[in-house]
């Protein structure tokens, strides 16, 4: 006889056993259902004999815990994400149950906290809505269409508040005073948001219109936590918006003329001609290469160039020489128009959009190799053209464009060290500015390549950011190389994703460490997650904190400026933060 998923009781078997599949499980049976449970993933999870079974375990292994579960007709398998779609569990009958609070400890009381509820069909959706009304949350029900922004919203007003009074609490350290002297102020203003809402609760100088004050408090902000003043200036503009105030007339730079709209060129002749007059004005001039499908890494890179250069020459050219595999050639997203309406509005003087035609014409010949620090990583696993094909497209550019400085992002830090060891070789005068990785909020690199990711492969994705986490604490906590990988490895293995590296290896040769010493070491990972390949690397340093443990290196720190040992022309002033492919 099949189970009865909507009988009164249910026999459930929570796997997970952290704070909340304890918790659940807890609340759960005091309120008269047969708990199974909390189990652990590697118990035998194919023979329960249950109605349900409720995965309370990481996103990133939910699809991999499903699919270990043999279907059964009248069984259930839930999960309590807030994030994760309903697709995550298979072709089981699904339903998800994600209490909208934070369980701070095993055995939380979760009376009141509401509930977002969800089901494949509608006997899913009862049996979540039930259950969640018995252990006392108030259920409601989230189409899967809205999960995104429930869950957005979840984050804005928990996890992004958190940040916010950390940055408060900074702030409030320069001048003296504790986390605790702003603790009442801080519930007092959550109490009055619930109580009266966003508008009637708003106060402060804002509010009131008074900008000298406004003025004053972003010069503090500016002096003393200056990486905090993009945040200022953001949640200032929001305030204005919720007051209904309008914004400060911004002060006319006078000594800064507006940049004249981009052009567009496909051809060399076209591009010399066009700079032409820049170079005899002695205009200085900035190169961003990329290869399309631009992101918030490439747009970081345009804005950092258009301040440090008078034209900024954005190339937009996918590079057939530098693809090892032609179906990832043939997949790699294009959108011209997109693009160059983005580059336009970060600032680009130029966007050079060549074809293969022009960039390789009939009866090019010419090799450019570079031995040594192409060979390990990335030349290993994309074979020795890949990085023949990066120096080749790189020193066209530059000969085409004769940049004065070129951009580049820390995501492809061994491709720059090749770039580095061109200009050096071929005392190529173009100057090489390397900045730090954009990332996701959820600290994703990003990549061109994102937008090819299955939603659950995108949650799997972030095994490259744990990966590197992992190693860099262990390298941290004094464990050699081996150990640490070790430990990185099994991260990712745990979320299903198969590392095809992770290493710690030297930023300059990418010759392997054995651990931290006197000199920052980088770790870098690359995998396949589904059929997307990624990369990420992070630097992590021997600077010795107060407490006398090494820490990691600055983030805004540029490679050239952090390795003793390197060549090439580089850049004497770090830049803010970019990507590259």
């Amino acid at each position: 006889m099949e189970p009865d998923p909507t009988a009164s009781a249910h026999a459930v078997a929570v796997v997970g056993p952290g704070r909340a599949g304890t918790t659940l499980a807890s609340a759960l049976a005091a309120a008269g259902h047969r708990v199974v449970g909390p189990l652990g993933r590697e118990d035998a999870l194919g023979d329960l004999d249950v109605d349900l079974v409720l995965l309370c375990v990481p996103d990133a292994v939910i699809s991999s815990v499903a699919r270990s579960l043999p279907r059964r007709d009248g069984r259930l398998v839930g999960h309590v994400s807030g994030a994760t779609p309903l697709t995550a569990l298979g072709d089981h009958e699904a339903l998800s149950l994600h209490p909208l609070t934070t369980i701070p400890r095993e055995g939380a009381d979760l009376t009141g906290v509401t509930a977002a509820v969800a089901g494949s069909t509608p006997r899913a959706l009862e049996v979540a809505t039930r259950l969640a009304g018995d252990v006392g949350m108030s259920p409601v029900s989230v189409a899967e269409e809205d999960r995104a922004a429930y869950h957005a919203a979840a984050c804005v007003a928990s996890n992004f508040l958190v940040t916010l009074e950390g940055a408060a609490e900074a702030l409030a350290a320069t001048a003296g005073l504790s986390r605790e002297r702003l603790v009442p102020l801080v519930r007092a203003t959550v109490e009055s948001w619930a109580e009266r809402g966003p508008e009637r609760a708003l106060t402060g100088p804002i509010a009131r219109g008074d900008e000298q004050t406004v003025a004053g408090h972003r010069a503090a902000v500016a002096e003393r936590l200056p990486e905090h003043l993009g945040l200022f200036d953001a949640l200032a503009a929001a305030t204005r918006t919720l007051a209904g105030r309008p914004a400060p007339d911004p002060t006319p730079a006078t000594d800064a003329p507006s940049r004249p709209p981009m052009r567009t060129v496909t051809t060399v002749a076209e591009l010399r001609a066009g700079l032409a007059a820049a170079r005899r004005a002695g205009r200085s001039i900035g190169l961003v290469p990329t290869m399309g499908a631009l992101h918030e890494g490439h747009l970081t890179l345009v804005r950092t160039a258009a301040e440090q250069c008078e034209e900024v020459v954005v190339s937009l050219f996918v590079n057939p020489t530098q693809f090892d595999d032609a179906g990832d050639l043939a997949a790699y997203p294009r959108d011209e128009a997109r693009d160059a309406e983005l580059a336009a509005a970060a600032g680009a003087s130029w966007l050079f959009a060549p074809s293969a035609d022009v960039v390789y014409p009939p009866g090019f010949a010419t090799r450019v190799s570079v031995s040594g620090v192409s060979e390990p990583l990335e030349g290993e696993h994309r074979g020795a053209l890949h990085f023949d094909g990066v120096a080749l497209v790189v020193t066209k550019l530059f000969s085409m464009v004769g940049a004065d400085v070129a951009f580049f992002g820390q995501k492809d830090a061994q491709q720059v060290a090749v770039v580095r060891r061109v200009a050096t070789d071929l005392d190529l005068p173009t100057r090489i500015e390397t900045v730090p990785t954009v990332r996701e909020p959820d600290g994703l690199a990003m990549s061109s390549r994102n937008v090819r990711l299955a939603p659950e492969d995108r949650v799997r994705a972030l095994a490259l950011r744990h990966g590197l986490d992992a190693v860099r604490d262990a390298l941290l906590d004094g464990a050699g190389t081996e150990r640490a990988v070790a430990t990185g490895r099994s991260v990712m293995r745990d979320v299903g994703v198969e590392p095809e590296y992770l290493a710690v290896v030297d930023p300059s040769t990418f010759t392997p460490r054995d651990a931290l010493s006197d000199h920052p070491v980088l770790v870098a990972v690359a995998a396949r997650v589904g059929p997307v390949r990624l990369i990420d690397n992070e630097l992590v340093g021997p600077v010795t904190g107060t407490a006398g443990r090494p820490t990691g290196v600055d983030p805004d720190a540029d490679v050239a400026d952090l390795v003793s040992d390197h060549t090439g022309p580089t850049g004497a002033t770090p830049a803010p933060r970019t990507t590259g492919e």
